[in-house]
């Protein structure tokens, strides 16, 4: 249990400087730039490394030394951080940020899978759901809060001292993992290479190949990330910065309330399904149709313009969480255990595809119709609303 602690408490530690990295970053930019249409291509960019750290994260868990692997990318996080401090005054602004920011979404999907393969070393039955829990737990934390601080300490510390803090913290949390004692901690027979995940990603393909179900939960998916996701994502920054013309502790803020949302989605999910469980994601995914262009309607009364961000983007989030949970069960339930990890992480990347495709459209949309971002918002509702009954409609038919 002391190894769980130390692995916990290092991730705590690494997973709150990404997620403030993460949100700095960009925020940092669009201050700067005054673009959302960059703002919007610059995360969608740093999104494509990510995509890659899924896909071999698993296979590196597996085949290398957790606690030296945990560290390494630690280590690596940590150089990063120091040398785009040290040289933001000198290099050109665009293609740093965009260098830090794919190699944070890289790590952080590298470091996950790691941490979870440790979790059958050290516990066992109860202690392995429990440990399970809380490492979720930490991660939804460290969203919700890094955000929130990271807001705080860049008006504080300026962008230089936020990445010395955040370096900090990764090579703190590289120490504690180079003093983990993982029993079992060894390598497999299997090398890991490029062949190796060739084969993996083969074999997920020619199962593929004849679910239509598991494709068509996949093609919900990649709507939501391609239509629905981005809108808020990309443009609740863009109204709160350059629309409302709030402080980064305020959008800090906003972020930590639609973390909340996500987090009581996810508690209700629990509840919900068991209850009244559903064989259809499309009342989930109108609901969110519906709370975009709910949110593009209250946002034109002035008055009612943050706190319907508050109140919506919570709502859109606790649904998107609801929606997420019922996908991946879906998923349990379609795909033989012997197929699942691979072919997870095949489906989860194949839907994630079309997020920053979203997520650049989308900025490039704030920033045409900078003067009416509402109708941006009700735009995006009221098409995937569309999208997705063409969609039904042709599956029915």
């Amino acid at each position: 249990m002391n190894t769980f602690f130390l692995i916990v408490l290092g991730q705590i530690v690494s997973l709150f400087g990404n997620a403030a990295l993460r949100f700095a970053l960009p925020l940092y930019l669009l201050r700067q730039t005054g673009s959302a249409a960059l703002y919007g291509g610059i995360t969608a960019l740093a999104m494509l490394p990510a995509l890659a750290g899924m896909l071999t994260g698993g296979a590196l868990a597996d085949r290398c030394r957790k606690a030296r692997l945990m560290a390494l990318l630690d280590l690596v996080t940590a150089g990063i951080s120091a040398a785009a401090a040290a040289g933001l005054p000198h290099l050109p602004l665009l293609p740093l940020v965009l260098t830090v920011l794919g190699s944070l979404y890289a790590i952080q999907g590298l470091y996950q899978p790691v941490v979870r393969a440790c979790l059958p070393l050290l516990l066992n039955g109860t202690q392995l759901l429990r440990g399970n829990a809380v490492i979720q737990l930490v991660d939804t934390v460290d969203e919700l809060l890094g955000p929130l601080l990271g807001a705080v300490l860049l008006e504080h510390l300026g962008i230089r001292g936020l990445l010395v803090l955040c370096g900090c913290c990764f090579a703190l949390s590289a120490g504690i993992e180079l003093c983990l004692c993982i029993p079992q901690d060894v390598p497999s027979d299997t090398r890991l290479s490029v062949r190796s995940l060739c084969t993996d990603l083969r074999e997920s393909a020619q199962f593929l190949t004849g679910q239509a179900a598991v494709l068509r939960l996949a093609a919900a998916m990649a709507a939501v990330n391609l239509l629905e996701v981005p809108a808020l994502t990309v443009g609740v920054p863009v109204l709160v910065v350059q629309t409302l013309q709030k402080s980064d502790a305020s959008l800090g803020l906003v972020q930590a309330v639609l973390s909340a949302g996500g987090i009581l989605g996810g508690v209700l999910a629990g509840t919900v399904f068991v209850r009244h469980p559903i064989r259809s994601g499309t009342p989930l995914l109108l609901a969110l149709s519906g709370v975009c262009a709910a949110l593009g309607l209250t946002l034109r009364v002035p008055t009612l313009q943050f706190g319907s961000i508050l109140v919506l983007g919570a709502v859109f989030m606790a649904v998107a969480a609801l929606f997420n949970v019922w996908f991946f069960a879906q998923l349990q339930v379609l795909v033989p255990q012997a197929q699942l990890g691979k072919t997870t992480a095949c489906l989860s990347v194949l839907a994630c595809l079309t997020q920053p495709i979203g997520q650049a459209a989308y900025g490039s949309a704030f920033q045409h119709w900078a003067a009416h971002p509402a109708d941006v918002l009700l735009a995006a509702g009221v098409l995937s609303a569309l999208v997705l009954w063409l969609l039904q409609t042709r599956r029915t038919a």
